[in-house]
């Protein structure tokens, strides 16, 4: 395998972790400020600074206009073809530190 598939293939797979653990980071300090929100008398669960963790920008590709993934039956076989990528704030910081760490951790 050549270098430069390697690094493309090593870069994909930091990408996906930085965002996997910064949407899940970002959902749990979500859910930690709604409570929060709550305990203290500060705007309830729906609080600006828990709106500002979970809100997030949504890329949905392959969805009919009802909201229902695309759906083609060839008798034999059935497929339903849909993607959504959905970034919140944590997922976006989440994704520059993997790349900063994959940057330090590469061969030397």
């Amino acid at each position: 395998m050549s270098k430069k598939n390697n690094n493309i293939g090593r870069i994909l797979v930091f990408i996906m972790l930085g965002l996997v653990l910064g949407g899940i980071l970002g959902e749990s300090l979500g859910w930690l400020f709604g409570h929060l929100g709550m305990l203290m008398n500060a705007g309830g669960e729906d609080n600006v600074v828990r709106n500002f963790f979970i809100k997030a920008w949504e890329l949905k590709v392959g969805y009919s206009e009802d909201g229902h993934p695309l759906f083609l039956d060839l008798y034999m076989l059935q497929f339903n073809f849909a993607f959504v990528l959905k970034l919140n704030i944590v997922s976006i910081i989440g994704v520059v530190v993997s790349l900063y760490i994959m940057k330090w951790s590469g061969n030397r």
